[in-house]
């Protein structure tokens, strides 16, 4: 009996989360779609890795900390383009190494960091207005991977999860939903 009833906890668990809530949270239907050439995908990843770079020069964003330099490693993860292609969202991570972190490491250790970030698109293969989604990063991961993954889930399946005081969902749609490109977001950011 005890058998069965931990079997039974593990597929749960396994299904559903610890949350208990289905851990791919955007249905099928409206799951991104939107395709781009491989050629202008990685165009697009150097453009955005010059953007972060800035960022890291002038400490904007969720670049402010010192450990950010020109040492710096910049990843792109992910980009996804809306429907239109006039918007995009990207996750980035960064790369230092241990011997910058607060209670410096071996500096032959390193650590990852990760954010999402949105913005405008435009045909010219230019980013403009690009925002800082500040509501959920990750700091001071050891695996590049694991780091890849949780930034992942953060936002494909857990941003809508995201609630006010009022217990009301504060993004409505997680950003791999195609119904996230006109939702609340880009209001909150670029209708200020």
């Amino acid at each position: 009996m005890k058998l069965f009833f931990l079997i039974a906890i593990l597929f749960c668990n396994l299904c559903h989360g610890c949350t208990g809530i289905k851990s791919d949270t955007t249905p099928a239907k409206y799951k991104y779609k939107t395709l781009i050439k491989e050629d202008k995908y990685k165009a697009h990843t150097s453009i955005l890795k010059d953007s972060i770079r800035f960022f890291i020069k002038e400490k904007k964003f969720a670049y402010y900390p010192k450990e950010n330099d020109t040492l710096t490693q910049i990843i792109i993860d992910t980009i996804l383009y809306s429907p239109k292609y006039d918007k995009a969202a990207f996750f980035v991570i960064t790369q230092n190494s241990n011997a910058k972190s607060l209670n410096p490491g071996n500096a032959n250790e390193y650590h990852y960091d990760a954010h999402c970030f949105i913005a405008n698109y435009s045909d010219s293969n230019n980013f403009y207005n690009i925002f800082w989604l500040d509501q959920s990063s990750l700091s001071n991961y050891h695996n590049l991977g694991n780091t890849r993954r949780d930034i992942r889930d953060l936002y494909f399946k857990d941003f809508k999860t995201r609630q006010d005081g009022y217990g009301n969902s504060l993004y409505k749609y997680n950003i791999d939903d195609i119904r996230f490109w006109d939702g609340p977001v880009w209001i909150m950011y670029f209708d200020k």
